[in-house]
């Protein structure tokens, strides 16, 4: 039988994380969802073609923890030195568009056939987003 102290941290710990998540910013948040999207999609992808692969896995998701990490790193910038604007936000915001168009393209491989005006407003999207062509 499990004891009342157990009952009450598997209750606990998950009204923890939740609120800790709904304590992020908006953009940090929907980052967050999307990286998520993004990484079931490319599972059920690579499962759905027989190509799923652990390496791949653990690339996607050091690079998503390893932007997480700038994010925070960039607030707590901002933080201790106030700046004109949210440069954690739109850092987060850049991460969105990036995670959006990554799952656009896996459900383009998946046989999906996406409405024009999204590919063209992704592809405009992915051209600002890419740091070698910058803002056109």
């Amino acid at each position: 039988m499990i004891s009342t102290e157990r009952k009450l941290a598997f209750a606990a710990i998950p009204g923890m994380l939740l609120g800790y998540f709904w304590a992020l910013h908006p953009a940090v948040q929907a980052m967050a969802i999307l990286m998520f999207t993004d990484f079931i999609s490319g599972t059920v992808l690579g499962w759905s073609r027989g190509e799923l692969s652990s390496e791949v896995s653990r690339k996607g998701i050091v690079r998503k923890a390893l932007a997480m990490m700038l994010v925070g790193a960039v607030h707590v910038l901002g933080t201790a030195f106030p700046f004109d604007v949210d440069l954690s936000s739109m850092l987060a915001g850049w991460f969105c568009v990036t995670e959006v168009i990554s799952i656009a393209e896996n459900a383009t491989r998946a046989g999906w056939a996406l409405p024009t005006f999204l590919t063209k407003a992704l592809t405009a999207m992915k051209d600002q987003a890419d740091p070698k062509k910058g803002p056109q």
